[in-house]
């Protein structure tokens, strides 16, 4: 190598041990603006804005996960991942009421004739009036925190820090210099993995309620790890845009289904609630029923298609982990 040729060497070596930082500072840097643009939203009760802030919880939680550990901050995001999990978890209340209230309603307006028509509408509107209300203070009294403040606080100095520091060259199963590592020594390659283990085997064993109940757990399961790896593929886009987007778009129709699944499931969960309530009429009883029995064949018609779609998605990602 020529002298000439050392200083553009050693400046190439140099950016490529700074890409991983950049690449974490940018994607948290974006999920903090979608937080604060969300914050205002919610607090003007907005459609959808629950939704987005939830969405930009998860993703600054998923990317410190998956890349921090091989960034040498395990220590500064250990801590911040689980205020943000705290704050999704005070979101999800308000969040479910609004999917579930929606998709009830939408369900009844489908299935008419249903028995006592205007009594199901009637007693799930009041349900989840009464549902709503709750949840949205609870999420109100979380934005106003102690907790929240110290979160974006904590967040925003991460960012910093990524900008400022001389990041520790690391290399990773992704192959791409992306620390695959989280806290509890997992990471988007252990991810997959597991996904494919978790919840997409959807074949029948034991009495039919036995089997539900097993099989949806395994798919809540196979949900969060599903995400967990599109998050860590989004981080890692810009060093193979064609192959990040191929994964991606499978990924993305394999959590359609799960999240149809998902949804059908905590309908089911809502349904029996609204039955059992104290000040429920026998009225309604019946046309609930058959919504509930609807979204039954609904959760078993999507975990029959999970199977087919996650070995789609496990086939194009598997090339980002090499």
């Amino acid at each position: 190598m020529s002298t000439a040729q050392a200083p553009a060497v050693e400046e190439r070596r140099s950016r490529k041990s700074r890409e991983p930082a950049e690449f974490l500072r940018r994607y948290l840097q974006r999920e903090i603006h979608n937080l604060g643009r969300a914050d205002v939203a919610v607090r003007r009760d907005e459609p959808e804005a629950i939704h987005d802030m939830r969405k930009a919880s998860r993703r600054a939680r998923s990317a410190l996960q998956a890349y921090a550990p091989g960034l040498g901050l395990t220590e500064r995001a250990q801590p911040l991942v689980l205020d943000l999990r705290w704050l999704g978890r005070r979101l999800s209340e308000a969040r479910d009421v609004e999917v579930q209230w929606q998709r009830i309603i939408t369900r009844i307006a489908d299935s008419a004739p249903l028995p006592a028509q205007a009594s199901v509408y009637a007693r799930v509107n009041e349900y989840f009036a009464e549902q709503a209300e709750v949840a949205r203070n609870s999420t109100l009294g979380a934005l106003d925190s102690e907790r929240y403040r110290a979160l974006l606080e904590s967040l925003n100095g991460i960012v910093d820090e990524l900008a400022t520091r001389s990041p520790l060259p690391v290399r990773a199963r992704t192959g791409h210099g992306l620390g695959d590592r989280r806290d509890d020594g997992r990471g988007p390659r252990a991810d997959a993995e597991t996904t494919g283990h978790q919840g997409v085997q959807t074949g029948r064993q034991g009495p039919r309620q036995h089997f539900r109940t097993e099989r949806d757990e395994r798919i809540h399961r196979a949900r969060k790890g599903a995400k967990r790896m599109r998050y860590a593929m989004e981080v890692i886009r810009p060093l193979a845009q064609k192959k990040t987007q191929r994964a991606l778009d499978h990924f993305n129709d394999f959590q359609d289904i799960l999240g149809e699944f998902q949804d059908s499931a905590v309908a089911r969960e809502r349904l029996l609630g609204i039955l059992t309530a104290h000040d429920h009429t026998a009225e309604s009883s019946f046309g609930l029923g058959i919504l509930y029995q609807q979204e039954l064949q609904i959760g078993d018609e999507q975990a029959e298609r999970l199977d087919g779609q996650w070995r789609a998605a496990r086939k194009a990602a598997r090339p980002l982990w090499r």
